[in-house]
C-alpha cells in the first residue's frame, strides 16, 4: 500500500509505513498539488456540505449502511460501531479469534448480503493467526434486530495468503446487485502469488454468500496480476466492475476487470520479491490489460472508489476515488468504452486527513471513513450542495 512514503524504494523496501505501525500522535502531512495523475485535465468540481456522523474512531477501514438505515464501521483493531437512525454511536459485539492486527492487516472490509431483511447476514474480511495457521478470511455474521451481537454464521472464504508482517492484506469488500460478492486480495509482499493460479494472493475473487465460485465459474478466482486492491466498485450503468490498487512508489491504478485477465504485475525476480518491475508488464505478458488511469509519479494511495448517481449533475457517473497519502477525493469523468479517462477534479484537500473507504448513501451521498489512528477518525457524508 503505497499510504504515507518514507524515502525510496529498493527491492526489499515495502514502499509505506501505515497507521497499523507508527506512533501514537503523529502527524500525516497531506501531499498538495499532485492533481491526478500525468494526463488527466483537473477541471472545477462541484460544490459539496460535508458532515461527520460518527468520531472519536481508531483507523474504520469500512462502513456500509443496513437497509434500515443502520451504519456499520469496524476499527482495524478489532471494535465494531454502529449508529442507529436517530441514536448516537456505539459498540456492537463481534467476536474475532485469533485477529492479527498489524500493519495493514486487521478487521478491514465489511459487506451488506442481498438478503440482509430475511437473513440480518454481514459478510466481514480480516485478518487470523492462530498457532501456525493464518490468512485473510471472509466471515459472514448475523446480526440481531437490535444491534447489540454480531453471531458468527459461518467462514465463507478461508485461505487468502496473510503475510508474516501483515502487508499487502487487499481485503476490500464489493457486493454486486446479482448478490455475489467480489473480493480484493493483495499480493502479500510475497514474489509467486500474483502470477499464481495456486494462490489467492494478488487476484480479485469473485464468491456467493456461500463462499463457492460466482456464476459460471469452477474457481473463486476473478482475476490475477495484481499488487494490493484496495478499492472496487460497480457502475451502476454499464454493470462495469472496476478496482483501484496501490503501485509501489509509483502507478497507482484503476482497472476496468475483466473475468480471467491478467493485469501484469508479478514481482517474482529470482524467487526474491522486487517492485522496481512494472505494475502492469506487457513485455512479460503480452495480454496483460492496461489499467483505465494511473497516477505515473508520485502515487496518490487510492484505497477506496465509487460511482457517482445523479444527484451530482454533470459529475453523474464519475469515479470518486479516495486517498490516503494525498489526503484528498479526486472525481474521475470515464470516457464512454469505461477504459479512458476524460478529466477529472480535487475536493476536501487536507481538509479531513487521509481518506480511506467509501460507501453510497440512498440520497446519493457518499460516507467516507478517515484514516488517521489515536482516535482522530471519523466517519463523514459528502453531498452535492443544495442549490
Amino acid at each position: 500500500m503505497a499510504s504515507a512514503q518514507f524515502g525510496s524504494l529498493g527491492p526489499g523496501s515495502t514502499g509505506s509505513v501505515d497507521t497499523g505501525s507508527v506512533p501514537p500522535g503523529l502527524l500525516f502531512p497531506p501531499t498538495p498539488g499532485i492533481g491526478a495523475g500525468p494526463d488527466v485535465e483537473i477541471v472545477e468540481g462541484p460544490d459539496v456540505e460535508t458532515a461527520v456522523v460518527m468520531n472519536g474512531l481508531n483507523v474504520p477501514w469500512d462502513v456500509v449502511r443496513a437497509p434500515d438505515g443502520t451504519l456499520l464501521t469496524g476499527e482495524r483493531g478489532g471494535r465494531m460501531f454502529v449508529q442507529r437512525p436517530g441514536e448516537e454511536q456505539r459498540t456492537v459485539s463481534i467476536d474475532l479469534p485469533g485477529l492479527f492486527r498489524q500493519s495493514e492487516s486487521g478487521l478491514m472490509g465489511m459487506a451488506v448480503d442481498a438478503g440482509f431483511d430475511q437473513n440480518r447476514e454481514i459478510h466481514v474480511c480480516w485478518s487470523r493467526a492462530v498457532g501456525g495457521e493464518r490468512d485473510n478470511r471472509v466471515t459472514t455474521f448475523e446480526v440481531d434486530e437490535n444491534w447489540t451481537t454480531m453471531t458468527r454464521v459461518r467462514d465463507t472464504l478461508t485461505g487468502i495468503p496473510l503475510g508474516a508482517d501483515g502487508i499487502h492484506s487487499g481485503c476490500r469488500l464489493l457486493a454486486a446487485p446479482d448478490g455475489s460478492i467480489y473480493v480484493g486480495a493483495g499480493d502479500t509482499y510475497g514474489p509467486t502469488g500474483p502470477q499464481s493460479l495456486d494462490s489467492l494472493a494478488g487476484k480479485t475473487l469473485h464468491i456467493d454468500p456461500d463462499g463457492t465460485p460466482a456464476g459460471d465459474s469452477d474457481s473463486v478466482i476473478h482475476t490475477i496480476g495484481h499488487r494490493n486492491v484496495q478499492g472496487l466498485a460497480i457502475d451502476p450503468d454499464s454493470g462495469r466492475v472496476y478496482s483501484a490498487e496501490h503501485g509501489p512508489d509509483v502507478d497507482d491504478e484503476v482497472n476496468l476487470l475483466q473475468s480471467g485477465g491478467n493485469y501484469g504485475w508479478n514481482p517474482n525476480v529470482g524467487g526474491q520479491y522486487n517492485q522496481n518491475v512494472p505494475m502492469t508488464d506487457t513485455e512479460e505478458f503480452p495480454d496483460a490489460i492496461e489499467a483505465v488511469w494511473s497516477s505515473g509519479a508520485p502515487t496518490l494511495a487510492p484505497a477506496d472508489i465509487e460511482f457517482l448517481g445523479p444527484e451530482w449533475g454533470e459529475w453523474e457517473g464519475a469515479l470518486a476515488m479516495a486517498n490516503l497519502k494525498t489526503q484528498k477525493l479526486v472525481l474521475l469523468r470515464l470516457g464512454d468504452n469505461g477504459r479512458s479517462v476524460v478529466d477529472g477534479s480535487v475536493l476536501l484537500e487536507g481538509e479531513f486527513g487521509r481518506l480511506r473507504s467509501l460507501a453510497p448513501e440512498p440520497d446519493g451521498s457518499l460516507l467516507v471513513t478517515t484514516s488517521d489512528a489515536d482516535n482522530r477518525d471519523s466517519v463523514f457524508r459528502i453531498s452535492p450542495a443544495a442549490g
